[in-house]
């Protein structure tokens, strides 16, 4: 998990680094920062994830579908918000142009992922 989490922000510095530059390589920054957010959400409930790993889980679908919804959300970078919808006083879509509410929604998808799952 320490290891996420250098990855983690590593990107951050990496992606900051990147939006001064107005460089291509933000997409990627972003997808990429979220898949280690997502797997460090996973990796929070390892007692689940021994269950699932040993084969003794149940479908929770009241929080499997949600959870498919926010980790699809997660996955689109910032800029493609932007460019669909705007920058507006919308609560709900400025959630996803910050990048710390991006990672916390990433972990919380995984987080999710793996308690629809276990019991």
């Amino acid at each position: 998990m320490v290891a996420l989490l250098y990855l983690m922000v590593d990107d951050y510095y990496e992606l900051q680094v990147a939006g001064e530059r107005a460089s291509d390589d933000t997409f990627t920054l972003q997808i990429t920062m979220a898949l280690w957010g997502f797997l460090f959400g996973v990796l929070m409930e390892w007692k689940g994830l021994e269950k699932l790993i040993s084969r003794e889980f149940t479908f929770n679908w009241k929080l499997l579908i949600p959870t498919v919804v926010l980790a699809i959300f997660v996955f689109i970078p910032n800029i493609y918000w932007v460019i669909w919808f705007g920058i507006s006083e919308n609560f709900y879509l400025n959630i996803f142009l910050l990048p710390e509410t991006h990672m916390i929604s990433s972990v919380l998808a995984g987080n999710m992922l793996v308690r629809s799952f276990a019991d």
